[in-house]
């Protein structure tokens, strides 16, 4: 093995064994380290080796932007700044389980150096810029509008700086060693409140949205930008579209805080929404989305369903509360489709196309408008997908790396 390439493939061939052999020298050196990450091992740090690789085989340029914010993303972990240099010794050691010629050993060595450094030093200038590393809030109130879905308001000491549609990391006593990415549903300001749509969908999701109130939640540092900064100056007429946000399910929390934040800053550009739920008592959100669209008639809605009717026992009381306008929802296994629709009869209807929710819908859905778009000969249509999700999947997304299952 001669290049960082090459180490990279073998890395995430060895993904679980790399991970295993790091955490262990992490631990005989810093035993308080086994608190921060998750007691079961296949749950613990799983981005760690696919991250290591997609940093080696690509430029420092395109690397360290990433690095540093994780730098100061990660203080909410506890750790100090120093621990960085024993990491970054673990890491290389971990190296060990690979035949490696001495010049790729010694390159790969100085890379994973750098890179920890760089988090050491952004950890460090963000506690001298009095930056707090996380956050504690308390669960006030939790709404469950049907069995799948809560709605958490969270109260906080201090208000939350984070731009409309950002991530928060997340984590409870619940979840020990556990982080998950959620995105208020509302805007910062100085209530120093936050709600969060969270989907029953298994696993941590499940523990979150049994929260009651009283419980205690920390928080990381927001994150990421939404939508994404685009150059559009290459789309002619179609600038002074309406950009399209396709949000599927409790997606439509990160678009509804964009929604707000729009409004606050008194944007009246046009914004058409399609809101996408599995079933019509699925779409729980609805007298807010009136309300909105009677507030700022420059917002558009339309609503799809995977089915036209909802489980047995799906909602905990009646689907939609009293006077909630029920619009009409068209039955559409992704919504996707309902914007191809009409990207094809005018390509110039929307600016570009953004699509939110669990990877597995996002990324069939931005594959249904690309290969229409294609076949359609249109190919200036701009998508933009904003994914969340667990395994390969999230992280050949998150890093950019080719998919098996997406081949075709």
């Amino acid at each position: 093995m001669t290049t960082l390439r090459e180490l990279a493939d073998a890395l995430r061939e060895a993904d679980e064994r790399y991970r295993d052999v790091v955490h262990e020298q992490l631990f005989s050196q810093i035993f308080e380290a086994r608190q921060v990450f998750a007691p079961a091992r296949a749950s613990r740090h799983v981005d760690l080796t696919v991250a290591i690789a997609w940093a080696l085989e690509n430029p420092a340029p395109k690397v360290d932007a990433l690095v540093a914010q994780l730098g100061r993303d990660h203080r909410r972990l506890g750790f100090p700044p120093e621990v960085y240099d024993t990491f970054a010794q673990c890491l290389i050691d971990g190296l060990g389980l690979f035949e490696l010629s001495p010049e790729l050993a010694g390159t790969a060595a100085a890379r994973l150096r750098s890179i920890c450094t760089i988090m050491k030093d952004e950890a460090s200038k963000a506690d001298w810029e009095g930056i707090p590393p996380a956050h504690t809030a308390t669960v006030a109130a939790v709404e469950r509008p049907n069995r799948k879905t809560a709605v958490v308001h969270l109260e906080s000491a201090f208000p939350m700086d984070f731009e409309p549609g950002q991530s928060i990391p997340v984590t409870t006593a619940h979840l020990p060693g556990t982080w998950r990415l959620l995105t208020p549903a509302n805007i910062s300001d100085d209530t120093a409140q936050l709600f969060f749509h969270i989907t029953d969908a298994g696993g941590a999701s499940t523990m979150l949205t049994l929260a009651r109130p009283g419980d205690m939640w920390t928080l990381g540092t927001a994150r990421g930008k939404f939508p994404e900064d685009i150059d559009v100056s290459f789309l002619g007429a179609s600038a002074s579209s309406p950009d399209l946000y396709i949000c599927y399910g409790t997606g439509w929390a990160a678009v509804r805080s964009f929604l707000l934040g729009k409004i606050a800053a008194d944007d009246s550009t046009p914004v058409a929404v399609l809101a996408h739920a599995d079933s019509p008592g699925a779409h729980y959100d609805l007298l807010f989305q009136h309300n909105l669209q009677e507030l700022a008639p420059e917002i558009s809605i339309q609503h799809t369903v995977g089915d036209a009717k909802d489980p047995l026992l799906f909602g905990t009381t009646q689907a939609f509360p009293d006077h909630t306008p029920v619009p009409e929802m068209a039955v559409v296994d992704n919504p996707a489709r309902v914007a191809l629709e009409a990207l094809v009869s005018n390509p110039q209807a929307f600016r570009r196309c953004v699509l939110v929710g669990p990877a597995d819908e996002v990324t069939e859905g931005a594959g249904i408008l690309n290969l229409g778009l294609a076949r359609a000969g249109i190919v200036d249509g701009l998508i933009e997908t904003h994914s969340w999700g667990e395994g390969r999947l999230t992280q050949s997304l998150k890093y950019g790396q080719s998919f098996p299952g997406l081949s075709d």
